[in-house]
């Protein structure tokens, strides 16, 4: 989930915009990408999260982009940058 938000530098509303915008069929493709490296549980937690991420706003997205980034992984945006919403 991560390398959405750095695919997007950082921008909560960008990431935003595009969950909304994914079928059951991306969200099919990207989860059998996530599995072939992280296995079924790894798929299905990717499911169970862009399912989830599709109904959040940009607000709520970018706290998560924080948590992510607490947890040491690159989304893209600089710690001293603003949310950029």
């Amino acid at each position: 989930m991560a390398g959405i938000f750095d695919k997007f530098k950082g921008s909560a509303p960008q990431v935003s915009t595009y969950l909304k915008s994914l079928a059951e069929d991306d969200i099919g493709l990207i989860c059998r990408s996530i599995a072939q490296d992280s296995g079924p549980a790894g798929a299905n937690h990717a499911r169970k999260w862009l399912e989830r991420g599709t109904a959040k706003n940009a607000m709520e997205l970018a706290g998560y982009r924080q948590q992510l980034r607490r947890q040491g992984l690159n989304t893209g945006k600089d710690r001293g940058m603003n949310m950029g919403i």
